[in-house]
C-alpha cells in the first residue's frame, strides 16, 4: 500500500501511474482473497510471512533500515536486518487483518483479542466525558486504535493521509467503516478539529511521521520535524492528550493502554509557544518509548530525520 504524499496535479492519471495503481489494488485485493477464509490467527500469519518476503525487497526497505539504525544504534547489522523484516512482517499483518475487522471489532467475539488497560488518571478523564485529544504512533495493529478510543470515549475523528491511488482508497476506507470512527484528511484538518472539540467529539492524531516544515524537536536522540498540532489544540480548547499505546501480543492479540494525560496548560513564566514546545516533548518523549520497546512493529518506510542528520548518523550506511 503506497504512503506517497496525495498527487494534486490535475486531469486524469498517466498510464505508467494508472497501470501502477491498478497494480497496487490488485496485489492488495489477492492478499484479502487469499486471508479471507482462514482463521484470524493464521490470515494475520501468512499476511506476516507474505510481506516478510516482499518488503526486503522493495526500495522503501532503505528507509527502514535506516530509520532502525537511527532507533537502535547499538544493533548489529544482523539486528537491523531482522528488526527490519519484522516491521515489514507487521505491515502484511496490519493488511490482512483488514478482512477481520468485523470480527475484530464486535465485542462479543473479540474479548480474548483486544485487552483495553486504562491508567487510573486515564480512566478519570475518560469518565469525565469531556472530548479528549488521543495521541499514537503507527505500531502494532494501529488500525485497531480508531476502534478502542471509540469504545473508550465515545465519538472520535482521526486524522488521516488519502491514499494517492484512489483505488486503494476507496477499498481502504470501505474496510475501515466497521471501527466506528471519523476520519479527517489531512489539508486544513487543525480548523476541522478545533471545531470538532469545540462541539464535544474527541480527535485523534499519529504523532510519530515526519511533518514538513514542522518544529524540530528531539525524537530518539535526534532532533526530527513533528507537529505540534496535539499541543496547540489542548492549550486552545482546555482538552486532555491522552497518549495510547497498541501493542501486539501475538499475531491478532493486542494491548492498547490508555496512559496518563500530558499536562499543556501554561506554567508559571511560560509564554504560549514554550508550552506547545515542552508539551510537544513530552509526547514525543512518551512516544519514543514505545517505538524503542518494539522497533519491529513500527510502520517506517518513510524517511523520519533531515537528510544531513541522518547521513551524519550513518543511517544510510551498509555497514553494521
Amino acid at each position: 500500500m503506497s504512503d506517497e504524499p496525495p498527487n494534486t496535479t490535475s486531469g486524469r492519471p498517466g498510464v505508467l501511474l494508472a497501470l501502477r495503481w491498478a497494480c497496487e489494488a490488485l496485489m492488495l485485493q489477492l492478499l484479502w482473497g487469499l486471508v479471507t477464509l482462514m482463521p484470524v490467527d493464521r490470515a494475520s500469519a501468512t499476511g506476516r510471512r507474505i510481506m516478510a518476503w516482499i518488503g526486503p525487497r522493495t526500495a522503501k526497505h532503505r528507509h527502514v533500515l535506516a530509520n532502525l539504525r537511527m532507533v537502535c544504534p547499538q544493533c548489529s547489522h544482523q539486528d537491523i536486518e531482522r528488526l527490519a523484516t519484522g516491521v515489514w512482517g507487521n505491515i502484511g499483518a496490519v493488511f490482512a487483518e483488514f478482512t477481520k475487522l468485523p470480527l475484530l471489532t464486535d465485542p462479543r467475539r473479540n474479548q480474548q483479542r483486544l485487552e483495553m488497560v486504562y491508567t487510573p488518571a486515564a480512566s478519570e478523564v475518560l469518565r469525565s466525558g469531556n472530548p479528549c485529544v488521543f495521541v499514537s504512533a503507527h505500531l502494532a495493529n494501529w488500525e485497531m486504535l480508531g476502534y478502542a478510543v471509540n469504545r473508550a470515549a465515545g465519538a472520535v475523528d482521526v486524522i488521516y493521509n488519502p491514499q494517492p491511488n484512489p483505488w486503494l482508497e476507496k477499498i481502504v476506507q470501505k474496510r475501515r467503516r466497521v471501527l466506528g470512527c471519523g476520519y479527517v484528511g489531512k489539508v486544513n484538518s487543525v480548523r476541522r478539529f478545533y471545531n470538532l472539540l469545540q462541539h464535544g467529539r474527541s480527535v485523534g492524531l499519529m504523532v510519530d511521521v515526519r511533518v514538513d516544515g514542522g518544529a524540530s524537536l528531539p525524537f530518539c536522540g535526534a532532533d526530527a520535524s513533528v507537529t505540534t498540532t496535539p499541543a496547540w489544540l489542548s492549550l486552545k480548547t482546555g482538552c486532555a492528550i491522552v497518549p495510547v499505546q497498541v501493542e501486539r501480543i501475538r499475531d491478532a492479540r493486542y494491548r492498547v493502554t490508555f496512559h496518563a494525560p500530558l499536562r499543556s496548560e501554561r506554567g508559571a513564566g511560560e509564554t504560549r509557544d514554550d508550552a506547545i514546545l515542552r508539551t510537544t516533548r513530552d509526547i514525543n518523549a512518551r512516544v519514543e518509548t514505545w517505538v524503542k520497546a518494539h522497533p519491529g512493529e513500527w510502520w517506517c518506510t518513510k524517511r523520519r530525520w533531515p537528510k544531513d542528520i541522518m547521513k551524519q548518523r550513518g543511517a544510510y550506511s551498509d555497514a553494521s
